[in-house]
C-alpha cells in the first residue's frame, strides 16, 4: 500500500474511532476538556504518521508506532468519560475493534487493484455504515449498562482487547497483509467471531438492564405496600378513636341534659369544646389528592413528629398525572427518607425541620424539599448526586431519582446554602 494511502486510512479510522467515542462513553460535563482532548488526540497521532509514512520511511511492520498510538488514543476515554475505570477501558478497546472492519475492508479493496479515491470512499462508507446500525441498536443499552458498576468490566475488557491484537498480528506482523494476502480468510473469521462475541456480551447487558429495572419495580412496589400499610394502620386507629367517641356521646349526651336541668351553660360549652377535640384528633391529614403522593408525605410527617422536627408541606398533586405516581411517590419518599435523617442529625433548634411542597404551573410540577443539615452531603463521582452515609454511601435512592428524571425528561437540582439543603424537581404532569 502507498505511504498516502496508508496515512489516509490512519486518519480516516482514528476519526471514526473518537466519534465512537464521543457516541457511546458517558460524557463528562466539561465540554472544553472533551474537545481539546480529542483535537490533541488527532493532531498528535498525525504528527507520528506523517512521519512515519509521508516523510520517505519505509515501514512495513509499524508495531513501535501502533503502540505509541494505543497509548495515546486509550488516554482519551479516561480524559472524556464520566467513568475512569474498566468502562472507559472497554468503550475504548470496542472503538479500536469497531475500526477494524473499515481497515479491513480498505486493504482488501487495495489488493484487488481500487483506485485512492474508490479506496477512501468505501472505506468511509462502510464506517458511516457499522456506525449507524451500532448506534441505531445498541448504544442506548450500552449507556445504560455503563451505569451498573458491578458488571465485570475488567473481564469484557479483555475480548476487545484480544481480538484487536489477533487481527493485527494477522494483518501486519510478522508481514503484513499485502505481503500475504492468504492472510485474509483468517482476518475476516476472526472479524466474525467478535461480531458473536459482542452479540453475547450485549445479551449479557440486556439481561442486566432487565435485572435493574425489575429491582427498581419491587422498589416501586415495597415501597407503595409499605405506603398502605401506614394508611391502613392510621385509618384502623382513627376508627378505633371515632368508635370511643361514639361510645362516650351517650355520656356526653346525659351530661349536656343534666347541665341543660341545671342551668351551666358554661359546662356546657366546656363539654361541646372538648367533644369537638376529639372529633378533630380522629381526622385524618390530607395533604394532597393523589393517594400514593398523600400516604407517603403522611408517614414522613409523623416520623418527622416523632422526632420532633417540624414539618411543614404545602402540595397540589393531582389525583392522575401523565408520569407513573408510584414511581413519584418513590422518588419522593427517598427525598424525604435523606431530609428527615438530616434533620434528625442536626442540634440547632432553627435547623430541624423538613419543607415540602408541590405547585402545578403550565402543565409542569414543581417539587421543592428542603432542610437542615450539619455538614454538606457527599456527592458521587459516578452519577453526581448526593449519597447517604448510611448502607455503605451506597445511595440507591438518589439512583432511583435519577432514574425517574431521565424517564421523565425532568430537571433536577440541588444545593446547600447556610446550613438548609434543598432539591428542586420540574416535569411535565400532562399529555
Amino acid at each position: 500500500m502507498t505511504p498516502l494511502m496508508m496515512f489516509l486510512q490512519y486518519r480516516i479510522s482514528l476519526f471514526f474511532l473518537l466519534l465512537f467515542l464521543l457516541l457511546f462513553l458517558p460524557l463528562q460535563n466539561n465540554k472544553k476538556l472533551i474537545a481539546c482532548s480529542l483535537l490533541m488526540c488527532y493532531a498528535a497521532t498525525g504528527v507520528i504518521e506523517y512521519l512515519l509514512f509521508l516523510n520517505g520511511i519505509t515501514y512495513e511492520n509499524p508495531i513501535i508506532h501502533t503502540l505509541l498510538e494505543i497509548v495515546i488514543i486509550q488516554a482519551v476515554p479516561f480524559i472524556i468519560s464520566r467513568y475512569r475505570d474498566f468502562r472507559a477501558m472497554f468503550v475504548g478497546f470496542t472503538a479500536a475493534a469497531y475500526v477494524l472492519t473499515g481497515n479491513i475492508v480498505c486493504s482488501t479493496l487495495y489488493i484487488i487493484g481500487a483506485s485512492l479515491p474508490v479506496n477512501v470512499i468505501c472505506q468511509c462508507m462502510v464506517h458511516i455504515l457499522l456506525l449507524g446500525i451500532l448506534t441505531w441498536k445498541i448504544r442506548r443499552n450500552l449507556l445504560i449498562s455503563l451505569e451498573n458498576k458491578e458488571l465485570q468490566w475488567g473481564s469484557f475488557c479483555i475480548i476487545p482487547a484480544l481480538f484487536y491484537t489477533a487481527t493485527y498480528a494477522l494483518s501486519t506482523w510478522p508481514a503484513n497483509i499485502y505481503m500475504q494476502p492468504q492472510n485474509l480468510l483468517g482476518v475476516c473469521a476472526i472479524l466474525v467471531l467478535m461480531a458473536i462475541a459482542y452479540i453475547m456480551i450485549f445479551q449479557t447487558f440486556a439481561r442486566s438492564k432487565q435485572e435493574i429495572e425489575q429491582k427498581r419495580s419491587m422498589e416501586y412496589l415495597e415501597n407503595y405496600a409499605s405506603r398502605l400499610k401506614y394508611e391502613a394502620e392510621v385509618t384502623q386507629k382513627k376508627e378505633m378513636e371515632a368508635a370511643i367517641i361514639r361510645h362516650d356521646l351517650k355520656h356526653y349526651s346525659i351530661l349536656i341534659n343534666s347541665y341543660l336541668g341545671e342551668g351551666k351553660e358554661d359546662e356546657i360549652r366546656k363539654l361541646l369544646k372538648e367533644l369537638n377535640e376529639h372529633v378533630n384528633e380522629t381526622k385524618s391529614v390530607r395533604y394532597c389528592k393523589n393517594l400514593a403522593v398523600n400516604s407517603v408525605v403522611a408517614n414522613y410527617a409523623q416520623q418527622a413528629q416523632e422526632q420532633g422536627i417540624a414539618f411543614d408541606a404545602d402540595m397540589e398533586v393531582p389525583s392522575e398525572m401523565a408520569v407513573n405516581e408510584f414511581e413519584f411517590a418513590t422518588v419522593i419518599s427517598n427525598l424525604l427518607d435523606n431530609a428527615v435523617n438530616a434533620a434528625a442529625q442536626v442540634k440547632e433548634e432553627k435547623l430541624r425541620f423538613v419543607k415540602i411542597s408541590a405547585r402545578g404551573v403550565k402543565g409542569k410540577l414543581i417539587l421543592s424539599i428542603s432542610n437542615g443539615c450539619t455538614e454538606e452531603p457527599k456527592i458521587s463521582a459516578e452519577t453526581g448526586l448526593p449519597v447517604s452515609k448510611g448502607g455503605k454511601e451506597h445511595g440507591y435512592g438518589m439512583q432511583s431519582v435519577r432514574a425517574f428524571v431521565k424517564k421523565n425528561r425532568a430537571v433536577f437540582d440541588f444545593q446547600v446554602k447556610e446550613g438548609i439543603f434543598s432539591v428542586k424537581l420540574l416535569f411535565d404532569i400532562e399529555e
